[in-house]
């Protein structure tokens, strides 16, 4: 028993170590910010748009962007000739942050020869914190469907309804695709562009209304539209560029959906954006996924904020919208193509690979250089250049086992055509090789990012498909255009089984970094390296890649990692000479779908290596990396898990009740120092799966991830709750005055009317509830629990402070008189302090303290400071969760608007509960608690099966343990005074 204690404390320690470690590690995989800013080249304006029926929005606003005009715009009075983009802001967002898209789209149509422009529209939201608290979000709603129908009015007059394209970013692209729950508005979106969006489930679940708004969302769109979603079969990899299953269900006419015509378009800004986490940026309802770092011509990590000003994406959105508008035939206006299917093609080419020509027949001539190799590894270069076409033939007939051919061009434009297949004939003169006709491979190149520099260009051919598929075909054509730059090709011919080495994840406990290739050929340009039973999105390995020998110095290596069952999600990064630690992480966004098998569908990591070099490659397990991943991704359970250990720790205090004067007394922390609420957890793991298997309870939360997880996350809500008791205890003692004196500038009250009010309130503490309730009801329930909770701060302030002096003068007072030496030993021995980690000896001093407490005055009341302590934290959190509610409520005040309350009721059931509690001098030493220590343990459970996401759920338990409590000590009073005891 002592030897699995020491195990629980030592469990404790290193997951709260584990916590802290991940927190101070989470730019571990943050690259640095390669955006460029947006620059408007004129002074950006902003035309006020009146809103039909707007008036009960009163703090809301639309705007019409423009730039360097000196007279006044106004939409509703000029002849509208643009296509209509709507941009949604997000949580907290200005309507200006528009500008960055206006300004590119505004120099685009400057320079666009069919005459194209874009009309943008944007919303101004009052920069509301939708994100945080529900009852926005429906408002919001209907305010942007008001525009919507106010833009359409304006392009009426066409001859043809015009379509809008509606971008939104944050929680303004989740405000987007909920337009689409009104049909009749839904057939005139044309596109739905979501920049960083939290889609299918929050970041955070803080209030009801949030969860109701998703829920009825998704209850919709899953009958307006077709929805995809991976399944054990799904891998995105297969192919040489991944194909969004939505272009599956095209090709094979499934798309039968209502809505099924707007294109949903969704992107995230990858490890740099730790605010919205990239497997949250997806929806099943999406047409299309991207990740910025994956698109071409961006390549590049944004944050939540830099992504609506980031240069190069902005160039890419903007680069679609042009492609998918044009101009009508009379030459009068712009509108966007309603055909979806080409408008997907186009969005692939811009989001996921640019679009190659058809593969067409291209007649070369025997004119120019011709060279046939015959070499299996080749690095060629033209170091000043070449003054005229150069070709090379590159025989297709090799050994049996050389079926794969990489090869990669320098310094080659990506307009040109340079890779060909054809039948070579010997030329009549010469006797020279050469192809009188090819046939362009173009459409097998891949563009890979290079950072700073230009991408490259590689293809990676099969060469036995090739000449199964062309029979007469007999060599592959490199053709290198003129060009006065360093220009020439890299060619790798290989058996593919010595390029692809098979992996399994390591498991956490692995120390050891492990060999994986000691030593590549020199001339290898690609490796592939396939990853078994990675499936937890906290999951992370770390790959060196170190040169050993290199012909030049400088080098890079490009990596492409590939998630078979999240479409979307490719991600690059590039290794150069210049980094001290050359070294990549290997994650995944989202949990593996059940019943996946990760050993067919392995994660592949592929490796562009630089052939200059030969390179030593290994992997470990990285700690940092998954650490801050774990931390990054379930920081959201940590108040689920602080309420489960105060709710424990209150089982424990209600029961144990300390000799008035003793030193035990007056520590508050008492029960905090605790390991069994990890019984809890790991209970809660076994009630789940029988839970699911009666189905008699309400399904417990779909949250499918190792215990280890929950273990390092309740680890470290015990030292957080620990924490803020030894803060709440230090509060107490040396702070009350300070705190006071706050409350008294805060409240604007003279001490003397102070002092009468917390007399009041400690003498009749009824009168506490009933003004908190009325505040609550009168205002807002977060104001009324901070009242009560200021309140119930300075009365605990105040006792405990004449407890402690009271206990000085009695020590003061034994020293004098003298007291004989056995009691002085009796109280030494009582004084010291003993390890409330051992479950035996606890046990004893309860048992003893019972035994004190029929001869001696046990602490009731405020002066049983650990059990109002952790009701003060209780408090404290029920009060933190309405908190924006409450910023809610204070910012609509300044525009009249009455905005529900989703946690009133809850926060009446505390505050009424509390100031019984208080009238009644609870705790009271009386029968039933182990009752109630039932009860507790089954809230606990509760809340670890019920409110881990679905945060605001914490309200209800909270309120039910307040309510418990005065509940039992209301039922003590009532039948002892029955009783007449």
């Amino acid at each position: 028993m002592f030897m699995f204690r020491n195990c629980a404390v030592l469990l404790v320690i290193g997951s709260v170590c584990c916590f802290i470690f991940g927190l101070f590690h989470l730019h571990s995989e943050v690259e640095p910010n390669a955006c460029r800013m947006t620059y408007m080249f004129s002074e950006p304006m902003f035309a006020p748009v009146g809103v039909k029926d707007g008036d009960q929005y009163p703090n809301y606003g639309l705007y019409y962007y423009y730039e360097a005009l000196r007279q006044p715009v106004d939409p509703l009075k000029r002849k509208m000739t643009g296509a209509p983009v709507i941009f949604v802001p997000g949580n907290a967002g200005s309507y200006k942050q528009v500008r960055s898209l206006g300004s590119v789209a505004l120099r685009k149509a400057m320079s666009d020869d069919a005459g194209i422009r874009l009309d943008y529209y944007t919303i101004d939201f009052d920069e509301e914190l939708s994100a945080l608290y529900g009852g926005y979000l429906h408002r919001q709603l209907g305010y942007l469907k008001l525009c919507i129908r106010t833009i359409l009015s304006i392009y009426e007059n066409r001859a043809e309804q015009p379509s809008i394209v509606l971008i939104g970013h944050s929680m303004g692209g989740k405000l987007a695709q909920s337009v689409l729950m009104d049909p009749v508005i839904g057939q005139h979106i044309n596109t739905i562009i979501s920049i960083s969006t939290p889609l299918d489930e929050p970041v955070l679940n803080l209030d009801g209304q949030l969860e109701t708004f998703y829920a009825q969302t998704d209850a919709v769109l899953g009958k307006l539209r077709t929805a995809t979603v991976p399944t054990s079969t799904t891998n995105v990899c297969d192919s040489l560029h991944q194909r969004p299953p939505s272009v599956v269900r095209m090709a094979s006419q499934e798309s039968s959906a209502r809505l099924d015509n707007v294109l949903l378009i969704s992107t995230g800004g990858g490890n740099r954006d730790l605010l919205v986490r990239p497997g949250l940026t997806t929806s099943r309802f999406n047409d299309l996924h991207a990740m910025t770092s994956a698109i071409p011509r961006v390549s590049l990590s944004c944050d939540h904020l830099s992504a609506v000003w980031c240069l190069q994406f902005m160039q890419a959105i903007n680069r679609f919208l042009f492609s998918i508008a044009h101009v009508r035939e009379d030459r009068s206006s712009v509108i966007f193509g309603t055909n979806k299917q080409r408008n997907l093609q186009s969005a692939l080419a811009h989001f996921v690979k640019p679009r190659r020509r058809q593969q067409s027949t291209v007649r070369l001539g025997a004119a120019g250089n011709w060279h046939e190799e015959r070499r299996l590894v080749i690095n060629k270069f033209f170091t000043n250049g070449l003054k005229g076409i150069y070709y090379d033939l590159i025989g297709l007939q090799r050994q049996e086992r050389y079926k794969k051919m990489t090869i990669e061009a320098l310094n080659v434009d990506d307009d040109d055509d340079w890779l060909f297949g054809c039948a070579a004939e010997e030329h009549n003169k010469t006797g020279q090789l050469y192809c009188e006709k090819a046939t362009s491979l173009m459409h097998l190149v891949q563009r890979l990012p290079n950072e700073d520099r230009d991408p490259r260009s590689i293809a990676i051919l099969d060469l036995h498909n090739l000449r199964k598929t062309y029979l007469q075909w007999t060599h592959v054509v490199v053709r290198l255009p003129p060009s006065q730059r360093r220009t020439g090709y890299n060619l790798d011919i290989y058996d593919p089984k010595e390029r692809v080495t098979d992996i399994r994840m390591p498991r956490w406990y692995t120390m050891a970094r492990l060999p994986m290739i000691n030593e590549t050929l020199q001339g290898t340009l690609h490796h592939r390296i396939r990853i078994a039973e990675m499936v937890d999105p906290y999951q992370s390995i770390r790959v060196i890649v170190e040169s050993l020998q290199c012909i030049n110095p400088e080098y890079r290596v490009t990596a492409r990692l590939c998630v078979p069952w999240a479409a979307g999600f490719e991600r690059y990064q590039t290794l150069k000479s210049v980094d001290q630690k050359p070294q990549l992480f290997a994650n995944v966004p989202t949990l593996v779908p059940r019943h996946y098998n990760t050993t067919l569908n392995p994660v592949t990591l592929d490796l562009y290596l630089d052939p200059v070099c030969r390179y030593r490659i290994s992997y470990e397990y990285s700690y940092a990396s998954a650490l801050s991943r774990l931390v990054l991704e379930f920081y959201g359970w940590l108040p689920a898990h602080l309420a489960c250990v105060l709710l424990i720790v209150l089982r424990k205090q209600v029961q144990l009740f300390h000799e008035v004067g003793s030193f035990r007394s007056l520590r508050p922390y008492v029960g905090y120092l605790q390991y069994t609420s990890l019984y809890v957890v790991t209970a809660c793991r076994l009630l789940k799966k029988v839970i699911i298997t009666s189905r008699i309870l309400p399904e417990p939360e779909n949250l499918d991830y190792s215990i280890n997880v929950s273990i390092v996350i309740h680890c470290a809500a015990m030292a957080l709750s620990l924490m803020a008791t030894l803060c709440t205890w230090l509060a107490l003692t040396l702070y009350g005055n300070a705190f006071y004196r706050v409350a008294l500038r805060l409240t604007r009250l003279s001490q003397a009317s102070s002092n009468i009010m917390i007399s009041i309130m400690t003498h009749l503490p009824i009168t506490y509830g009933i003004l908190t309730i009325a505040t609550s009801v009168g205002t807002c329930s977060g104001l009324g629990l901070l009242l009560a909770f200021v309140f119930y701060f300075l009365m605990l302030s105040n006792a405990y402070k004449d407890y402690l002096e009271d206990f000085l003068w009695q020590k003061a007072a034994n020293l004098v008189r003298g007291k004989p030496r056995a009691v002085a030993q009796n109280d030494a021995q009582e004084e010291e302090p003993e390890n409330q980690l051992q479950e035996e000896k606890e046990d004893n001093e309860e048992e003893e303290e019972g035994r004190k407490g029929e001869q001696s005055e046990p602490c009731l009341g405020l002066q049983n400071f650990s059990f109002h302590v952790t009701l003060l934290l209780m408090l404290l959190m029920q009060l933190l969760l309405n908190a924006p509610s409450s910023l809610a409520w204070l910012r609509s005040r300044r525009h009249g608007i009455e905005l529900p309350d989703p946690n009133l009721y809850p926060s009446i059931v505390v505050l009424g509960s509390l100031s019984l509690l208080l009238q009644l001098r609870a705790p009271q030493k009386c029968y039933g608690y182990w009752m109630l220590s039932i009860v507790l343990y089954f809230l606990a459970g509760i809340v670890l099966l019920y409110c881990q996401a679905a945060i605001y759920r914490l309200n209800f338990v909270l309120a039910a343990a307040f309510a418990l409590l005065a509940l039992h000590q209301s039922l003590w009073i009532l039948w002892r005074r029955v009783a007449g005891i």
